[in-house]
């Protein structure tokens, strides 16, 4: 090559040698970028649902089931990245046939298009087990806790009603369970008189639920204590006469009702008397009646009921 050549090869190469290194490094870019977008891969997690046998097929799915499967998707990065989860719908699983085995998630089930295929499913197989399912009708048991306020209590156990409910679930299981209890039902500030509390039934085990409504009522009796309290040496007064002699002169009382009606009873507020008539030098018996007593309260004895008694003279009288 003559000296001429090469210095016009120089030039050739030289000239405007900015632009040319400009221009090569966005060519190896474009190349880059489109040669990229054809092999991008991306990873999204889609919802899983199962089409499951009727409840009165006598079987139930008891093998777990994943709510999302991860699926990994092939194509244009533009395509993949213009993609949300919300372009997909769920994955149906028919499991209506309710046998064992597996199940085999296939491609054809993810919902794509535009030039995008799913590369891979995690997990790819579900294992599938299915139970014989039954129908059993359980006691409920009201649970309560809590503390009634002093002098109360219950007059009768606290009940639920209905008193029994029916569940649904594997036999294996249901042959275990005879009895549901109700969520806790408080006896803190439960006053006087009879409360209905609608309280909702405990969570069952595992793969059992309740058939129909999973509320009961739970009904509370509440009523005073009830005790016995004697009054001692009540002295007995004399209606009729200004002065008269009693054998004996005094007697006891016994009362029953509320436990704090008989605590905050007075004893000088219970009187028993006598009612005398003509005067009488003789001793005659007399009933004991009694004034003061609450009507909250019932007498149960007065020992003795009766007494003897003879009007004393008159002051000037022979």
């Amino acid at each position: 090559m003559t000296a001429v050549a090469e210095r016009r090869w120089t030039r050739f190469i030289t000239n405007n040698l900015g632009l040319k290194l400009l221009a090569i490094a966005l060519s190896l870019l474009l190349f880059s970028l489109v040669h990229s977008d054809v092999d991008a891969q991306r990873s999204m997690f889609i919802d899983v649902v199962a089409l499951l046998p009727p409840a009165d097929a006598g079987r139930m799915l008891v093998s777990e089931l994943p709510t999302q499967v991860k699926v990994t998707l092939r194509g244009s990065r533009s395509r993949l990245s213009d993609l949300s989860r919300d372009d997909f719908s769920p994955i149906q699983l028919d499991l209506r046939e309710g046998t064992n085995g597996y199940y085999y998630f296939r491609p054809d089930e993810v919902d794509i298009a535009g030039g995008v295929h799913v590369v891979e499913i995690e997990p790819a197989t579900v294992p599938l087990t299915w139970a014989p399912t039954g129908r059993k009708e359980v006691a409920v048991h009201a649970r309560i806790e809590g503390k009634l306020e002093e002098h109360h209590r219950l007059r009768a156990a606290a009940t639920a009603r209905p008193s029994s409910v029916f569940v649904r679930g594997p036999k294996s299981v249901l042959d275990e369970l005879s009895t549901v209890s109700t969520e806790t039902v408080s006896l803190d500030r439960v006053g006087v008189g009879q409360h209905m509390r609608r309280v909702a039934l405990a969570p069952l085990p595992k793969l059992v639920t309740y058939e129909g409504d999973a509320y009961v009522e739970v009904q509370l009796d509440v009523e005073p204590i009830v005790a016995e309290r004697t009054l001692k040496r009540l002295e007995v007064a004399v209606l009729g006469a200004s002065a008269a002699a009693l054998r004996p002169d005094r007697i006891s009382v016994t009362l029953r009702g509320p436990q704090e009606a008989l605590g905050e009873l007075d004893p000088e507020q219970v009187v028993p008397y006598i009612e005398l008539g003509a005067a009488t030098s003789s001793l005659t018996a007399h009933d004991i009646k009694l004034r003061g007593v609450p009507e909250t309260l019932e007498v149960l004895r007065v020992t003795p009921s009766s007494v003897l008694a003879r009007s004393a003279p008159s002051k000037g009288n022979p």
